[in-house]
């Protein structure tokens, strides 16, 4: 099993990163293949102007580095997107991924290769309420459903100084039991 992770933040070594890094040990120790992609390393274009019916757009832009992605993304039985609450949402770098993902979900011959995906959203935010995930969670789980996936969790953490969730080992543990389960759920 394949467990593909992409980082939104574009802060290496930030609390997004260690989260994401506990859920794959989780699910590297359960038998999963781990793989982390940190978005803002690579060059996705925001997705350009689409036609009316899903079966039949075609990505505009496609001579960046999304398609490749999306090769390993699809390969992956479980996709976790780590990332932080900007403005009331995922991260730009994770908008401009799930943006263009709009190009490819209803297009032959990609379509089943969505089929069934397992989806996992690890969240942190700086604010002190403990429902501000909510602004990532609830619109991905959407996503998810559009996606024909299936939703097995999420993982929201109020932290704000860069490695402040290193202090949390709660939180930490709780992301490598995440980890576990999600590999242990895809796999039956």
């Amino acid at each position: 099993m394949k467990v593909l992770a992409l980082i939104g933040s574009p802060r290496k070594g930030g609390n997004s990163d260690i989260l994401t890094d506990e859920f794959l040990r989780g699910a590297q120790q359960t038998g999963a293949e781990v793989e982390k992609v940190y978005l803002d390393d690579l060059n996705i274009r925001p997705i350009a102007e689409v036609c009316d019916v899903s079966s039949e757009r075609v990505d505009l832009r496609n001579d960046d580095d999304f398609p490749e992605l999306l090769e390993r993304f699809l390969d992956a039985q479980i996709a976790v997107f780590a990332t932080p609450v900007y403005w009331a949402g995922v991260s730009a770098q994770t908008k401009c991924f799930m943006d263009r993902l709009s190009s490819y979900f209803r297009r032959p011959p990609y379509t089943q290769r969505f089929d069934g995906k397992g989806y996992v959203v690890l969240c942190t935010f700086g604010r002190n309420e403990p429902d501000h995930g909510k602004w990532v969670t609830e619109p991905m789980k959407i996503c998810v459903d559009v996606l024909r996936g299936e939703y097995l969790g999420d993982l929201c953490v109020s932290v704000y100084k860069k490695g402040e969730i290193k202090h949390k080992t709660d939180v930490l543990q709780a992301a490598y039991e995440l980890g576990k389960d999600a590999v242990r759920k895809m796999a039956q």
